[in-house]
């Protein structure tokens, strides 16, 4: 197992893609939560830091309608024709792209040294749930030099499957593997988790989710999920950070809270949690 007692970074910060974006009107930015996040890493002298952002409205409309994360073969030849899935790509990685150009430029406004990086150039994925490659060592040198990677979900090429989707949710676990961070906070338009979706009445918060050794928590949890929404939703979210908690036995810390929040500033730069306004993922 990897050594978490040397951590190579402070935080990974992942910001949802339902928090910078309308997730429900395709391509719109919610511009104000993209500047909060900006005044996240502000006047911080940078430290290292790494911020990954989902996709929201941008990318997922493409990805579904094309089928790419699927991709257009499988062991017994192609599944889907060709030249249609590899549009599809392109029309995705345009797509997620923008959202990252608009987050680095106003990250970049800002005074942050923010440098906009895209999984395609550095994974390849095979069967969509492993790595057949990964090359970090432009990442490695960026944080060392002093820049603030930001890194987002993306589609990318599949040893097996030709294309497929690699969501920011497992690309951050990938990252804590080699990085070892003090921790991870992914930040949502909301506070935590709740055990149903939050807009439901009777909706209530946890403040802590305990992972057991064999990785289950004991937490009952009913979610909901867009119908485009190809990278797992937040029981995705919720099963990485319970991996990253059982991978690192708890030296990493994982907390899941609001982006626009009186907290979001004070979890991220120096790991000050509030638990009755977020979520903590805590190794038994």
């Amino acid at each position: 197992m990897s050594d978490y007692s040397d951590h190579q970074v402070e935080c990974i910060v992942k910001l949802g893609g339902r928090a910078i974006t309308h997730k429900e009107r395709h391509e719109t930015a919610n511009t104000e939560a993209i500047q909060s996040a900006g005044a996240l890493f502000s006047d911080t002298g940078i430290g290292k830091f790494i911020a990954v952002h989902g996709a929201g409205s941008f990318g997922h409309f493409e990805a579904k309608k094309y089928g790419v994360a699927t991709g257009y073969r499988n062991s017994d030849g192609l599944t889907s024709p060709v030249k249609q899935v590899q549009m599809g790509l392109c029309k995705t990685r345009l797509s997620v792209t923008k959202l990252n150009h608009l987050l680095v430029s106003e990250f970049v406004q800002q005074g942050i040294p923010a440098v906009g990086m895209s999984p395609f150039n550095s994974y390849i994925t095979n069967s969509k749930d492993s790595f057949k490659h990964a090359d970090l060592d432009v990442l490695s040198q960026s944080i060392d030099e002093g820049y603030l990677p930001v890194l987002h979900g993306d589609a990318v090429l599949d040893q097996a499957t030709g294309c497929s989707i690699l969501g920011g949710d497992p690309l951050i676990e990938k990252l804590c593997c080699h990085f070892k961070p003090k921790r991870v906070v992914f930040l949502t338009d909301v506070n935590g988790i709740y055990d149903r979706p939050p807009d439901q009445q009777g909706a209530n918060h946890i403040p802590q989710i305990t992972v057991n050794q064999d990785g289950h928590i004991a937490t009952t949890l009913a979610t909901s999920m867009s119908g485009h929404d190809v990278t797992g939703g937040i029981m995705g979210k919720i099963d990485c950070a319970c991996r990253i908690v059982k991978h690192s036995k708890g030296r990493t810390k994982v907390f899941i809270g609001k982006l626009e929040s009186t907290y979001s500033k004070d979890l991220v730069r120096n790991g000050i949690s509030k638990p009755e306004m977020m979520t903590e993922i805590c190794y038994q």
